[in-house]
């Protein structure tokens, strides 16, 4: 299949975090593919909504047939939420997926509010500097 070519602002997702409480994420994912920003609700909806965007921008290519138990995956379905309507973010980050090998994902992780940046080799790694990142910040503010 002939590659094509997928504009550099579609390979940065923003994850803009609303909520960590009990360790489970909440936010929106803001990319130019999805034509606004999506609501998520969990680690799971949240990665499983980057997984089914990277498939559909083909981008970076998966390297393995996804598994399930099921002959046919359901789909997260998005849910589009207007602007003014969002609330605010405790934390933004710019994710880059930049390969998708052995069933998991490599790339980079950028916290927008303290200008720090990661890479991750694989979606464990990504789970734990994210947490890491929230963590602090709720042990902080009570």
């Amino acid at each position: 299949m002939p590659s094509r070519f997928v504009p550099y602002e579609m390979q940065t997702t923003l994850v803009k975090v609303t909520s960590y409480e009990y360790k489970n994420l909440c936010g929106y994912l803001s990319n130019p593919f999805f034509g606004g920003s999506v609501y998520f609700n969990g680690l799971i909806p949240m990665l499983q909504l980057m997984e089914d965007m990277l498939d559909s921008l083909r981008f970076p290519q998966r390297s393995m047939e996804r598994r399930t138990f099921d002959t046919e995956a359901p789909r997260v379905q998005p849910v589009t939420v207007e602007e003014a309507d969002r609330e605010r973010p405790v934390a933004t980050f710019k994710l880059r997926v930049l390969f998708r090998q052995n069933a998991s994902w490599e790339g980079d992780l950028v916290w927008v509010d303290r200008q720090a940046a990661a890479q991750f080799r694989s979606v464990l790694e990504l789970i734990g500097i994210l947490d890491s990142a929230l963590g602090g910040l709720y042990e902080q503010n009570g």
